[in-house]
């Protein structure tokens, strides 16, 4: 007996029409699988050291800088997108920095927005250069960080 199964799998560019929170959960997903394969594809480290050098750059004030680095050089759509974002109602979990949050939120819209819409060189043409820049500093401190014992 053969078991198959099947996964829905809508188009990407049916989920552009989803809520902006909901395009903005698929952007933090989608921002941190580039972490995630941009600085495994640097080399084999510890996954502790990986880890840390991912949550440098995926915390939200790091995606806040990401984003006012570039903020001008967006289209009227994507600064839509952007300004959507950041005016959704935050969820109510734990102190944060408030403005932060927003702009990060505002990132992974738009991340979303690039990806699932199928515009990926935009996305590498604006955002993949500094995000390279990003890694390479995460990982400068992270060699710089004094090792404990």
């Amino acid at each position: 007996m053969t078991i198959v199964a099947y996964c829905y799998s809508p188009p990407m560019s049916a989920l552009l029409g989803r809520s902006i929170r909901t395009l903005a959960w698929l952007g933090d997903a989608e921002f941190e699988r580039e972490v995630r394969l941009r600085i495994a594809a640097r080399g084999d480290f510890p996954t502790e050291r990986l880890d840390t050098i991912k949550a440098r750059i995926v915390r939200a004030e790091s995606q806040a800088a990401l984003l006012a680095a570039f903020a001008d050089e967006l289209d009227e759509s994507e600064q839509a997108v952007v300004r959507r974002a950041r005016n959704a109602e935050p969820g109510g979990r734990g102190p944060r920095d408030t403005r932060a949050y927003r702009a990060a939120t505002g990132l992974e819209a738009l991340v979303a927005h690039w990806l699932l819409g199928g515009d990926r060189a935009r996305f590498e043409a604006i955002l993949g250069v500094r995000l390279e820049a990003a890694i390479d500093d995460a990982f400068a401190a992270a060699r710089a960080r004094p090792r404990r014992g």
